[in-house]
């Protein structure tokens, strides 16, 4: 990308009234940008700006290119970029419309043994290791106004749920590695929310089960308790919500930072049909989590105890909480497995 178009292009769209020459380029290596001058002959040769007595201004041309260029700086920060192998595959077009915020969420982050979660996930998924663990993240939160946008709060689903996403990874088509999470367990306590998920293709990842939940706050603590409807998904927690100074002693991380690309910085929701042969492939839009790591005084969570990683040697490594996030989903995309390899 030529920054120094970039920045003449970026000056002039700041200022609706148009700019001179001199000070157009002023601005633009204020910011950094070496050879404006060239790059503003460059785009008054292909008619992107047009002089208007002493002052220049953007052209259609101009708008466009510059849009363009926007375009580019998007794909090049985005952690979810669409594949040229990608394929639309959304069921309902108004469902990247909906809106929810999470409320009080809790991570608890177990740290277990590679070998243990590859049994529980379809191919081509295989755990991701760090700090020589595969992680699960089981995830409780409080979800508020879940409703399509326009719509008013009166109308949004308030409900409780509670996710185990692995840290998992694959190896596209075109055979770059994607990261993201696969959820090897979800339930609900709200029957509607159940129902339906488990019908569209974007939730399939998530089979959510039936549960009488929980959340509570009594002041700066959190008290949680779940009862499954099927087997190994009773969880009860204790969690008070001051925030520590670091990580929690035992933990392998070192800071916030440390864990921050690894367990927070995760976007993709992995789905595997080996009957159509896809990858499914559902991004969350969400504001930043702002963790911090807190110290509950009681966790229960039966999945890891008689559950299907029981007697894995998973240990609970931190847990962190997330005071509030708003969230919002991307059209569902889908992209053919790729071959076994040997």
């Amino acid at each position: 990308m030529n920054r120094g178009e970039l920045a003449v292009l970026g000056a002039l769209a700041a200022c609706a009234d148009g700019l001179p020459k001199e000070a157009l380029l002023s601005i633009a290596e204020a910011e950094g940008a070496s050879g404006a001058g060239a790059a503003f002959d460059a785009l008054h040769g292909r008619g992107c700006l047009r002089a208007h007595g002493s002052v220049f201004r953007l052209t259609p041309s101009g708008i466009e290119r510059l849009l363009e260029m926007h375009a580019e700086l998007e794909r090049a920060v985005d952690p979810s970029a669409k594949g040229p192998d990608h394929e639309d595959a959304q069921s309902i077009p108004w469902l990247t419309t909906v809106r929810t915020c999470w409320i009080d969420a809790l991570s608890f982050n177990w740290a277990v043994p590679p070998d243990a979660l590859l049994k529980l996930l379809p191919r081509p998924l295989e755990p991701e290791v760090h700090k020589g663990s595969a992680w699960i993240q089981v995830l409780v939160s409080s979800l508020r106004d879940l409703r399509p946008r326009g719509m008013p709060a009166l109308f949004g689903a308030n409900f409780c749920q509670v996710s185990y996403r692995a840290a998992v990874r694959y190896r596209g088509a075109d055979g770059s590695w994607r990261r993201g999470g696969f959820f090897t367990r979800s339930d609900t306590n709200d029957a509607v929310m159940r129902a339906v998920g488990n019908r569209l293709a974007e939730f399939r990842f998530h089979d959510f089960g039936a549960v009488t939940m929980t959340m509570l706050r009594d002041g700066e603590k959190l008290i949680v308790g779940v009862e499954p409807a099927r087997l190994h998904g009773a969880l009860v927690a204790v969690v008070p919500t001051v925030p520590l100074p670091g990580p929690p002693r035992g933990s392998v991380w070192d800071s916030l930072p440390d864990l921050h690309e690894p367990l927070v910085e995760c976007y993709d929701a992995f789905g595997v049909d080996q009957r159509s042969g896809h990858v499914y492939i559902l991004t969350i839009d969400r504001d930043p989590w702002s963790p911090v790591f807190v110290q509950p005084t009681e966790v229960y969570v039966e999945y890891f105890d008689t559950g299907p990683l029981g007697g894995a040697d998973a240990r609970l490594d931190s847990v962190l909480h997330i005071r509030q996030c708003e969230y919002r989903w991307r059209p569902l995309r889908r992209e053919r497995l790729p071959p076994a390899r040997r």
